[in-house]
Parts: C-alpha cells; sequence; structure tokens
C-alpha cells in the first residue's frame, strides 16, 4: 500500500511533538485508573468483601476495572482520529496527498495505525499506573504470553474498529464541529451501555441485555476475564473465543469498508 509508512511516521511526529497533546495523552491514562478505581473502590465489598462476585471474582476494583479503562482509552483515542483527516483537508494537506502517487486508502490508515501506536503506549501507562496506586491491580496466577496476548488483541481490534468507523464519516464531513457533535452523541452511550466500567448485576436488565452486544464489552471483558482468572476453564476459553471473534469480524469488514469507501470517496 504506497505511502502508508511515511503517513503513519507522519501522524505520529505530529503526536509526539505537539507538548501539550503528548502530555495529555500520556497523563490522562493515569487519571483513568486513578480517579474511577478511588472512586468506586467500594464495590468490592458489596458481595461480602475480598474477592467480591458483584466484581467477577477480583480482588479489588482498579483489578476489575483495568480492562474496561484500557477499552474506553483505546474508543477515545480512536475515536478523535478522524478529526486530523478534517484538517488535513481545511489546511490543503488533503488536496496535495490525492494528487500524489500513493493510494487514497494509505491516508485513512495512516491516521488508524498511528492511532493505534499512541493507544498501545497510553496502555502501558495505565498498567503501570495501576500496579503501584495503592490497593492496585493484582494479576491472577502471573500474567502469561496469553494473557498479554488477549489483552492486545482486544484494545488494538477495538481502536481500529471505531477509529475506522470515524475516519469514514470524516471523509464526508468538512466540519470539525460536525464529527464533534457525533463523538459526544455516540461515546458515553457507547461507554454507559457495555460492562466497560460497572459490573452487569449492578445494571438495570434492559441496559444489561443491550451491553452483551456491544462490542465495547467484548473488549473489556476479554481482557477482564484473563487478568482476574488466569487459567481459564472451558467454558470461559469458549466465552472468550466468541467475544474474541466478534472483534476479529468486526475489524475485518471495518479494514474492507475502509479500503473500498477511502479509495472512491475521499476527495478535498
Amino acid at each position: 500500500m504506497s505511502g502508508l509508512g511515511p503517513l503513519t511516521s507522519r501522524e505520529f511526529k505530529k503526536w509526539y511533538r505537539n507538548p501539550i497533546s503528548l502530555v495529555t495523552g500520556l497523563i490522562q491514562p493515569f487519571f483513568w485508573i486513578a480517579l474511577f478505581g478511588s472512586a468506586f473502590a467500594g464495590l468490592a465489598d458489596l458481595g461480602g468483601g475480598g474477592a467480591s462476585s458483584i466484581i467477577q471474582g477480583a480482588p479489588n476494583y482498579i483489578t476489575f476495572i483495568l480492562g474496561g479503562v484500557l477499552t474506553i482509552t483505546g474508543l477515545f483515542t480512536a475515536m478523535f482520529t478522524g478529526v486530523n483527516l478534517i484538517f488535513d483537508r481545511r489546511l490543503g494537506t488533503l488536496g496535495r496527498f490525492l494528487i500524489a502517487p500513493i493510494r487514497r486508502s494509505s491516508i485513512v490508515f495512516s491516521k488508524i495505525f498511528s492511532a493505534i501506536a499512541r493507544i498501545l503506549i497510553q496502555v502501558v501507562i495505565l498498567i503501570v499506573a495501576a500496579l503501584i496506586l495503592p490497593d492496585g491491580l493484582r494479576f491472577a496466577h502471573g500474567f502469561t504470553l496469553f494473557d498479554v496476548g488477549v489483552l492486545v488483541s482486544a484494545v488494538i481490534m477495538i481502536s481500529f474498529v471505531f477509529a475506522s468507523i470515524f475516519n469514514l464519516i470524516a471523509i464526508r464531513i468538512t466540519q470539525p464541529n460536525s464529527l464533534f457533535g457525533i463523538l459526544n452523541l455516540i461515546n458515553l452511550p457507547l461507554l454507559f451501555t457495555s460492562y466497560a466500567m460497572f459490573p452487569p448485576d449492578l445494571m438495570a436488565g434492559w441496559l444489561r441485555t443491550a451491553a452483551k452486544y456491544n462490542p465495547v464489552s467484548w473488549a473489556a471483558e476479554s481482557i477482564r476475564m484473563v487478568v482476574i482468572n488466569g487459567s481459564l476453564t472451558g467454558s470461559q476459553m469458549s466465552q472468550l473465543g466468541i467475544w474474541m471473534l466478534g472483534l476479529f469480524v468486526l475489524a475485518v469488514v471495518l479494514v474492507l469498508l475502509t479500503y473500498f469507501i477511502s479509495e472512491r470517496g475521499i476527495r478535498e
């Protein structure tokens, strides 16, 4: 895919050469885990203390919430990648790309891949922060390569899905405010109709049902399952496979949509 490497490098350099964007991007994950983990720490005691059934057997709320915070960090960072496409159009940069001998889909994929790279850096910060916080993250039976693979794969796939969706929307939008309006309309419902931040047992019945079909829940629960349980039973492996397969199918569909729509639809 001609031009993908240099364009991805360009997008990543725009991030780390902007001091405000870099600092906020690196600090924000720490606040997510510290503030949410502390604010709802009492949930661990609702099931009688210790490894509460309310938080699915996690030793504390920070351990429970880690999967959700990783997922939401990926979701929110990925959503805003479409804004860069709009600004490239308004500043005339997109026009120069379109007359260059590169595939148009490379323009969109470069923004998606650079966002995923930023998200993975934030993931590392989040895990380190969760480990050093008082009454912080505790892995069950260590953390194996399989667990790492599940965690990284879930974060990458959910990030790719939403980065693709919002870049495809940005292809047809010329005003940043329009995209911000769509972001604000979608991000909170996606968060609160998922299992990312709260245990299913604390949700209303209709909300718990809706959350089952939310890909944010699939990513958060996949990470949560390996972090809390360590070695998985047969039924847990089966459920994990369903969640990961769902994310994989969505990611593949979005790869194809992003390629064909950007090749045919992207313009100044």
